[in-house]
């Protein structure tokens, strides 16, 4: 049985992650207006091309919109097509949740072209539309960075005020269900990419260390603040208790926190060398529900990251692995 075949794998556990591409969406408008054959030239081609995949999202869709003739050329450059045509789930995506200013129609086609996940290289089935990553399931349900954060937690966690967070890539929540639990945001939350935010913070107080130091005394000091309202506070008195002060992180969840499907849309790899959208697909020999690596029933693969997979763990036999013994 060649890799990829039904012996071998499988295209999907019987579960739903309730990622932002489960939303409804409604349809991008792919050119209404009708084409039109460019009957001038605006230079060559090719260049103008090369200066429109580098423009931000919302630059290129206005661009698009400026009359027939920009719609056509914009629909007649490669990346843009390929975007529109095989994963337009990826641009209602970043317009929806607001961050096409900080990805270009280069960047999106890119991670598109790209199979690895960022982080740990195994094969990623979605993309992190803050900052336009590709990741896998393990990693945006663990890592820290792909878990936005909240201005006030930023801002805290980060040593940050609020005038450094005007440059940072941000997001507005879709509210719906979201994580395999099916979880319900109900509010438009503005939410702060982690990274970007962390990488500031270190930059502003010169070192990690010296961010967390900052950290902790400015909240030391909020803390020794509220205690002290708090001990003025008459029981009985018209004024409520003063809140308390955050000094810690939300608890996190991982795959059940639905701030880190916000984000995310399930995206195929567009591999120039194939004839159809790669998906990934599973391992029917790490089905059982095993939950480390390298057997991890979360992990996905290509064909060929598949061969690396059973070369690692051995052949799949009835269902499971088996290590060839040396003789």
């Amino acid at each position: 049985m060649p890799y990829g075949g039904n012996e071998l794998t499988y295209a999907s556990p019987n579960i739903e992650d309730y990622t932002l591409d489960h939303i409804r969406y409604v349809h991008l408008d792919k050119g209404q207006r009708g084409h039109l054959v460019p009957t001038q030239r605006l230079g060559a081609l090719e260049l103008l091309h090369m200066v429109l995949i580098q423009l931000d999202i919302p630059s290129l869709t206005a661009f698009r919109r400026v009359n027939r003739r920009a719609t056509s050329i914009v629909d007649l450059v490669p990346q843009y097509k390929a975007i529109t045509t095989h994963a337009p789930v990826t641009l209602w995506g970043i317009f929806t949740i607001g961050t096409g200013r900080w990805i270009s129609c280069q960047d999106l086609y890119e991670k598109l072209s790209t199979a690895e996940c960022e982080s740990c290289g195994d094969f990623g089935g979605y993309l992190y539309l803050i900052t336009c990553c590709r990741v896998c399931f393990l990693c945006f349900t663990v890592k820290a960075d792909y878990l936005p954060l909240r201005q006030a937690d930023a801002t805290r966690k980060f040593g940050l005020d609020r005038s450094h967070l005007e440059n940072l890539p941000t997001m507005k929540t879709v509210p719906g269900y979201y994580s395999p639990r099916e979880i319900k945001l109900r509010d438009r939350l503005t939410l702060v990419d982690y990274r970007a935010a962390r990488r500031t913070g270190i930059a502003i107080h010169g070192s990690e260390s010296k961010m967390n130091e900052h950290s902790v005394h400015i909240q030391a000091k909020k803390l020794e603040k509220y205690n002290l309202r708090r001990s003025k506070h008459t029981a009985g008195a018209a004024n409520p208790n003063p809140r308390r002060p955050r000094t810690e992180d939300e608890f996190d969840g991982y795959s059940s926190n639905p701030k880190r499907f916000v984000a995310i849309v399930r995206a195929p790899f567009l591999n120039p060398g194939a004839t159809s959208l790669e998906w990934g697909f599973h391992c029917s020999a790490c089905r059982s529900h095993h939950y480390n690596r390298p057997l991890h029933w979360r992990r996905k693969f290509t064909k060929d990251s598949l061969k690396a997979h059973i070369e690692e763990c051995g052949e799949i036999v009835d269902g499971k692995h088996v290590r060839q013994q040396l003789i």
